[in-house]
C-alpha cells in the first residue's frame, strides 16, 4: 500500500530528527514514532531513545537542541495546525528497565 503524505513527511522527519541528535550524543539512540496523525497532525509522538538516563536529561535540557528538532516540523512541511501538538521526547533503556521490565511497548502504554 503507498504511503500517504503525512506518513511520508511523518517519516522524513524521523530520519532528520535521528540525523540531528547524531551531532549533539556519542552514546547509541534510535528514533521512533507513534500517532494517529491520519486523524489530526497533533496526535503524534517522536521519541529519541537513548541508552543512560544521564544522557536523557542532557538532551531533554539541550534547548538549541529541542529547537532545532521543533524546527524540523517546519522545515519538512509538517501540516500548520498539528505542529505545536507534535510531541517530541526523550527516553533511556535504563528507565525502560526499571519502570517496565525492559518492553518499551508496556512503558509507552
Amino acid at each position: 500500500m503507498a504511503k500517504t503524505n503525512i506518513e511520508k513527511v511523518t517519516d522524513r522527519i524521523e530520519n532528520a530528527i535521528s540525523a540531528r541528535v547524531s551531532q549533539a550524543t556519542t552514546e547509541s539512540f534510535w528514533v521512533t514514532h507513534y500517532g494517529a496523525n491520519h486523524i489530526h497532525p497533533k496526535h503524534l509522538v517522536y521519541w529519541i531513545c537513548v541508552q543512560s538516563e544521564q544522557e536523557r536529561r542532557k538532551l531533554s535540557r539541550d534547548q538549541p537542541l529541542n529547537e532545532a528538532l521543533r524546527t524540523l516540523l517546519v522545515t519538512h512541511n509538517y501540516p500548520a495546525e498539528g505542529r505545536t501538538g507534535v510531541r517530541i521526547g526523550f527516553e533511556s533503556q535504563e528507565a525502560v528497565d526499571r519502570e517496565s521490565g525492559g518492553n518499551w511497548r508496556y512503558h509507552w502504554q
